[in-house]
């Protein structure tokens, strides 16, 4: 299901998450055994979580004739302007080899995600957390398309395969809710909750701005959704979360088609 290329970025960005959420573990006092034992039990619920969120983007792009390629969120090139102190921009453009130990490691592209992870948790000790870190490429397999209408991905299906994974991460979240009777699974609920709404966030490259583009009224109508979803997860049951979510997301979805076409 994952190359050997996206099984070592989703092992890189579940140890991040799981820093990320485990860093902080609400003890008054630092203890080596009980953070480990603490960070240990998060990255189990992350692993689970994270894995099955990409697999909602690959389950739906192969139903629509694609694949996808799980890789962490990076950008190509940047630049520093250091004109100020030494008159000239350095550029630093990707992919770029390292050497560690006298082995060689290819590095695609700078990965953004990991760095603001860590530093959001590092510098908030823990009380922030920033879970936005990875991204999907689509590969798009014309054989697979043949017979249909386009032959290139349409802007409705490049939203239906990007709302995959966040949806995934909703649907964890209810049945993580279902059987929440003590509060156990109250981090399993917070870890999906989180790795939803981080990935409707429109940033380049992220899964919410494929959904932004590729259909407005989807993306307003399930960011309502979701949102109302992850408000009420704590304070009510499993059938009025989804009867007050869904009709949330019908007002949203009735307000923007009347401002955007009606009115």
């Amino acid at each position: 299901m994952f190359s050997k290329s996206e099984t070592r970025a989703l092992i890189i960005s579940i140890l991040v998450i799981s820093f990320a959420l485990g860093f902080d573990d609400k003890s008054p006092v630092f203890v080596w055994g009980h953070w480990i034992q603490n960070f240990l039990a998060v990255a189990l619920m992350v692993t689970v979580s994270f894995v099955i969120h990409q697999l909602g983007h690959k389950i739906v792009a192969r139903k629509n004739g694609f694949e996808t390629e799980y890789s962490s969120w990076g950008i190509q090139s940047f630049k520093l302007s250091t004109k100020a102190l030494m008159g000239r921009t350095i550029n630093k453009p990707f992919p770029r080899v390292i050497r560690i130990f006298g082995k060689q490691f290819t590095i695609n592209a700078f990965p953004i995600g990991i760095v603001l992870s860590l530093l959001v948790t590092l510098i908030s000790n823990g009380k922030i957390f920033f879970l936005a870190i990875g991204q999907y490429n689509l590969l798009i397999k014309k054989t697979a398309r043949v017979g249909r209408k386009y032959i290139e991905v349409t802007n409705v299906e490049e939203a239906k395969i990007a709302l995959a994974g966040p949806l995934a991460s909703i649907v964890l979240m209810v049945i993580g809710k279902l059987f929440n009777s003590h509060g156990i699974f109250d981090i399993f609920i917070l870890v999906n909750a989180a790795l939803a709404l981080f990935h409707m966030i429109p940033l380049p490259n992220l899964a919410g701005i494929k959904v932004y583009f590729g259909s407005r009224i989807l993306y307003v109508t399930s960011l309502v959704f979701m949102v109302s979803m992850i408000v009420l997860v704590y304070t009510v049951s499993v059938v009025p979360m989804l009867i007050i979510s869904a009709i949330s997301a019908v007002i949203a979805f009735l307000l923007y088609y009347y401002y955007r076409y009606l009115s």
